[in-house]
């Protein structure tokens, strides 16, 4: 057997490291797990180590794990949390404190030029890309070539076929990828990062694809148990101020935090924005207020938050309707603002990269979900999971600029997934939802807000009063319902 594994993975250009194809043997279904390596084009490693091999096995009871709204809670074998033990949370990234943007075009110039070269060089590590040249070197040298550039712009064909320009720091070019089934669903976004695998035409004017390559996050991400007893639940969209506000439901939760013992390891609650409804955030907005001031609606939730057992640090962040720039990334809330909670409320950035009991969480608000739906076919606002697994995918939470995400000119792309997190958490459409992508937790944080007359409008139906928690040593996941 392990002879077969070595000659398989051998005529695929794959070296394998001996620990590797010892730790192959002694699995229950080996070809299983060769076969997801072989499939996995994306990021096949050149020398497979015992570490990938782990990661690619553990992918097997991913792609079996529903990747529904709701799953059992954890087994109570769990470590004990000690609830006077300070809280290990510490911000890894975040735009807080660090904005230098003017706003003219030299920012934007940084901010485009970052984005290139932050992606480029995570792509850089894929063996599809090896021997990367500049565009401007690619037009005179007219073979095979391997390119990484900016999307400027798409087009489809009379042919059906999709054209696309990219554009690197030297030079732009047309790319023709030909249509088929390997291309159904490709989903290409204005100004994300790709890279290109093809050849020159002919007449050396168009590079043809062969390959599109993507940044992704790596097959073998998946958590390993950390000896952690912590659980940490995720509440967003409050839209306190708001006429559809839930407060029942939002006292059923104060209550079952109270009383319930699953709650009693629950040591963090990270609120991934729209913790108030705001004011002027939409024509007649004013009409479905209960709170017309802002500050009044930060003081109301200031108060609520109260009812939250202290053992408990709570993280703050703003969304698209909170009192903060709209254009993303987007700082903390105002001092003043902060001035109105306890001393055990975290405020943070959108978006935010936090390091959690040992536990690389990204927290983003989800804004960007608007463009992504609407760019790439097959997206829904029902399904927030997909549209997650696309930013994954692209390695950037909002690569399109000028359409409904407003993005600040920073010197740096702070929307760049740089680091890998273990969990990736959202809120923004109002909807509930936990998966897994390639062994990362994706949680969708649900809202405290029924039916707007907007959703109803655009036959959005949402999914309130719902927290999904995970339990940070094992990465078990689960959701409590409150909605009745």
């Amino acid at each position: 057997m392990k002879k077969r594994i070595l000659q398989l993975l051998t005529e695929k250009g794959i070296l394998v490291d001996p620990e590797a194809a010892e730790a192959l043997s002694r699995l229950q279904d080996p070809m299983a797990c060769v076969d997801r390596i072989l499939k996995d084009a994306e990021n096949q490693p050149l020398i497979l180590s015992r570490e990938d091999v782990d990661g690619y096995a553990g992918c097997a009871a991913e792609q079996q794990a529903p990747s529904q709204e709701s799953a059992p809670r954890p087994a109570p074998e769990r470590p004990k949390v000690d609830k006077t033990a300070p809280p290990s949370i510490r911000i890894i990234k975040d735009i807080t404190g660090n904005s230098t943007c003017v706003g003219d075009i030299q920012d934007f110039t940084k901010l485009f030029n970052d984005r290139y070269t932050s992606i480029k060089r995570i792509l850089a590590k894929r063996r599809e890309l090896a021997g990367i040249i500049p565009i401007s070197k690619a037009k005179k040298v007219r073979r095979e070539v391997k390119l990484v550039g900016i999307l400027n712009e798409t087009r489809t064909t009379k042919n059906g076929h999709t054209l696309l320009e990219i554009e690197d720091e030297t030079d732009k070019v047309q790319v023709l990828v030909m249509k088929g089934p390997k291309r159904a669903g490709e989903g290409f976004i204005k100004d994300e990062v790709l890279g290109i695998a093809g050849s020159f035409s002919k007449d050396g004017e168009i590079v043809i694809a062969k390959e599109i390559i993507r940044p992704d996050v790596p097959m073998n991400s998946a958590m390993t148990p950390n000896g952690s007893g912590a659980v940490m639940a995720f509440v967003s969209d409050i839209h306190v101020g708001s006429d559809t506000f839930l407060p029942e439901e939002w006292k059923r939760f104060m209550e079952w935090l109270r009383k319930d013992p699953v709650a009693e390891d629950i040591r963090y609650m990270m609120m991934p924005g729209d913790l108030v409804d705001g004011i002027g955030i939409y024509p007649g907005q004013e009409d479905e207020l209960l709170i017309e001031d802002v500050f009044a609606q930060y003081a109301e939730l200031a108060e609520m938050v109260k009812a939250i057992p202290d053992w408990i640090k709570i993280i703050m962040m703003p969304g698209n309707h909170d009192a903060v720039r709209l254009a993303e990334p987007q700082p903390a809330l105002a001092k003043e603002v902060q001035a109105m909670f306890d001393s055990n409320i975290m405020f943070v950035g959108n978006p935010c990269y936090l390091d959690v009991e040992g536990r690389v969480v990204l927290a983003y608000h989800g804004r960007s979900m608007d463009d992504y739906i609407k760019n790439i076919s097959g997206l829904d606002y029902a399904h927030p999971l997909e549209a997650m697994r696309e930013m994954l995918r692209r390695r950037h939470l909002a690569p399109v600029y000028g359409e409904r995400t407003a993005l600040a000119p920073e010197k740096k792309d702070y929307l760049v997934i740089d680091q890998v997190p273990n969990i990736f958490v959202t809120g923004h459409v109002h909807k509930c939802g936990i998966a897994e992508y390639r062994g990362i937790k994706l949680i969708n944080a649900s809202a405290w807000q029924s039916q707007t007359e907007f959703q109803r409008m655009h036959n959005q139906v949402p999914d309130p009063a719902k927290v999904p928690m995970i339990d940070l040593g094992s990465g078990e996941m689960w959701v409590e319902d409150f909605s009745h």
